[in-house]
């Protein structure tokens, strides 16, 4: 089977550590090919969607999106980088609207029919972004239980109960992923210690482990909903 994993930076995997290359080593019969795009919200993934999955005939798509609709519905500060660089309108997704996306989402891989998973995916940033997000995969899970695709919770999984008190976030944060980026892994683990988080490096993107924890929760989810 040809499966497309579609979604965020958390998909693509250049800021951080990569798990869509941990699922595919699992799966070495199977083609996996990489549509995550960094910065991507549900609007994102709703306009290209035709060009990065379905005219790519796969059998199947894995989507995970949700991170950015939240941060840019949390944070003011970071507004400017999704209106600028992204297309999105006032920088802001509401939930009503991350919603009609990922349904319209949905419908046209549905529509093509395509074996579809879904995952709801993590933030450990900070309270208020958290809520948003847990918000957002509510909206999801609901949205997949209508058009009975399987579900997976890997915001459940990871995101520990306690969260430290952090500042909002703004256009330094991305500033300062990029600069992690270039450094390289060797500085994710430090990161993550000085910044006190449990599976990512900044409260978003994945460490070694953080990556392997999400590809162990992904393979065996695929594997008990049709993926041999």
């Amino acid at each position: 089977m040809k499966i497309v994993f579609f979604g965020d930076s958390l998909t693509q995997g250049t800021y951080g550590v990569n798990y869509v290359e941990k699922v595919a080593r699992a799966f070495p019969q199977h083609e996996c090919l990489n549509a995550g795009v960094n910065g991507d919200t549900s609007l994102n993934l709703y306009r290209r969607v035709q060009d990065d999955v379905i005219n790519k005939k796969p059998d199947g798509v894995f989507v995970m999106v949700g991170i950015n609709d939240a941060v840019s519905y949390t944070e003011a500060g970071i507004r400017p980088y999704y209106r600028l660089a992204k297309g999105v309108r006032g920088g802001q997704v509401a939930p009503i609207a991350f919603r009609e996306n990922m349904r319209a989402v949905l419908g046209k891989l549905a529509q093509s029919q395509l074996r579809i998973w879904v995952a709801l995916p993590p933030i450990e940033y900070r309270a208020e972004v958290i809520a948003a997000l847990r918000t957002i995969n509510g909206m999801t899970r609901e949205l997949c239980e209508e058009m009975n695709v399987p579900v997976l919770d890997v915001m459940e999984a990871l995101v520990p109960a306690a969260i430290p008190v952090r500042p909002p976030m703004g256009l330094m944060s991305y500033r300062r992923n990029l600069m992690a980026n270039l450094v390289g892994a060797r500085v994710y683990d430090k990161l993550q210690a000085e910044g006190q988080y449990s599976y990512s490096f900044d409260g978003i993107h994945l460490t070694e482990r953080g990556a392997t924890q999400i590809a162990e929760l992904i393979v065996p989810f695929l594997s008990q909903t049709g993926l041999g």
